[in-house]
């Protein structure tokens, strides 16, 4: 039994029994004035109250294997970064109460490994299924096709927008931060990484992601072969989590080894600091946050997809990933300096700053896999329209608020705080619905066109792998 619902949405404004009218019944309907041709088309193509929401409510991207509740988790990452810099603006860790608390608020941000979880979740669970199963991997071609059109078109129209309003109001050229933004490149140059927008460094690592990822895949299919053993799946699996965290170990210890001044120096120093610059960037790639957003879609597939756990073990457990999410996540936020750790040539991170992030991740992936596995009440909060509503712009939402909150925008700048969050909602949706929608429609015919091929390439195959006609 699967939690998802198999609907899409547009089978729910289908259905059969709807209040909504028609607000245009036909040509007859029309003034006269109205030219012949135009009366036709119109009654030919009526505008409906379904056809009316079904264009102004973001569309489902999952179709019929979207998980509904996960809408409702990626809008509560993208609500928290949201509160977190409204906060931030207010100054609200001067106050003596948030100093009482140890600022404790500041755990908000931590709304971007959930979204490093999710993106692990749902990227890697093609390829579990595939492993699982025996067939092909997913295309590679198709896979960086499809991301691209994912995350490009919002991301460069937004710095476009960003580099106009600042380059005629800064001291500095622009041109190497910009080159460095437009390459997505910027989470390695300390100058860059959140000059423009602060949103903007985790873009970059998220590409990372995806350059990585069919990569990584390859080689635990490797592991796997034919097998379609669950158990190799998941030991690989944690095997490249342990590599993560082993690379962010030796980055540590790239770090410690240089001074400040290091590529003036020349030599081995250079080279070192270079190096983990490159393989860490300037907060680390995250790459084990994203592996357990891998790992907790493996273990749905197999529980889920596979039916080897029972819908009533699932609520049970998702009851105990619940809990266990919101405990570490208790202990984990009093605790948030350690997420702020920078690059800094010559600093000493301990097994503390070294392993938060992790900590961080499973506390998220325990509330990934709760919120999908949860009964009909969990599974109604996650679900619930407004916060699947939010999901949905959620990327909009993330790559436009800050620079509206803060003012860079000229337009937005007279405005009151209350007034600019009220403008960040209305921006993110205009985006979706211009910027993103037009390629996610595009990217669902990419996925459309590669499913009506697979099984003419099938029968293919199966007719070369038959014993000829006698």
């Amino acid at each position: 039994m699967t939690v998802r619902d198999p609907r899409t949405r547009d089978d729910i404004e289908r259905g059969e029994g709807s209040s909504f009218g028609l607000l245009v019944s036909g040509a007859a309907s029309f003034p006269a004035s109205i030219p012949a041709r135009i009366r036709a088309s119109i009654a030919a193509h009526p505008l409906t109250r379904e056809r009316i929401a079904r264009w102004l409510l973001p569309a489902d991207s999952g179709g019929a294997g979207e998980i509904r509740a996960l809408d409702g988790v990626r809008a509560i990452a993208a609500l928290s970064i949201v509160a977190f810099h409204i906060l931030l603006h207010l100054h609200v860790e001067y106050l003596p109460l948030s100093r009482a608390i140890g600022n404790v608020w500041y755990y908000l941000s931590m709304g971007v490994p959930l979204f490093f979880v999710l993106s692990g979740f749902l990227l890697f669970r093609p390829y579990a299924r595939a492993m699982l199963s025996g067939a092909a991997l997913p295309s590679w071609t198709r896979f960086y096709q499809r991301r691209a059109l994912r995350i490009l078109p919002v991301y460069w129209v937004a710095l476009a927008v960003m580099l106009l309003a600042l380059w005629t109001v800064a001291n500095r050229p622009l041109w190497l931060n910009a080159l460095a933004h437009v390459t997505l490149l910027h989470d390695d140059f300390p100058r860059f990484n959140r000059d423009l927008d602060g949103p903007f460094w985790t873009l970059a690592v998220e590409v990372q992601f995806y350059l990585l990822l069919p990569v990584v895949a390859a080689g635990i299919a490797r592991v796997v072969r034919g097998t379609r053993s669950a158990a190799r799946l998941l030991g690989a699996l944690l095997g490249v989590i342990a590599l993560a965290e082993a690379l962010r170990w030796l980055d540590t210890r790239l770090m410690a080894s240089v001074t400040p001044d290091a590529l003036a120096h020349g030599g081995g120093e250079a080279a070192r600091f270079i190096l983990g610059l490159a393989t860490m960037g300037m907060q680390g790639k995250s790459l084990e946050i994203f592996f357990v957003g891998a790992l907790c879609a493996t273990v749905y597939v197999i529980a889920t997809e596979r039916e080897g756990l029972g819908r009533r073990l699932q609520r049970r457990a998702a009851r105990g990933l619940l809990l266990a999410a919101l405990l570490i996540s208790l202990v984990a936020a009093p605790a948030w300096q350690l997420s702020t750790a920078l690059f800094t040539p010559g600093a000493q991170w301990g097994a503390a700053i070294i392993l938060y992030p992790l900590v961080v991740g499973v506390s998220f992936g325990a509330l990934t896999l709760g919120a999908v596995w949860g009964g009909p009440v969990v599974r109604a909060i996650f679900a619930a329209p407004p916060l699947r509503f939010i999901g949905l712009i959620s990327y909009s939402l993330y790559v436009w608020h800050a620079p509206i909150l803060r003012g860079d925008l000229p337009i937005f700048q007279p405005l009151p705080l209350w007034l600019r969050v009220i403008c960040a909602f209305v921006v993110a949706y205009l985006s979706y619905q211009l910027l993103e929608r037009p390629f996610l429609r595009r990217r669902q015919r990419l996925h459309q066109s590669a499913a009506e091929r697979a099984p003419s390439q099938r029968s293919q195959q199966d007719a070369s792998a038959a014993p000829p006609m006698r």
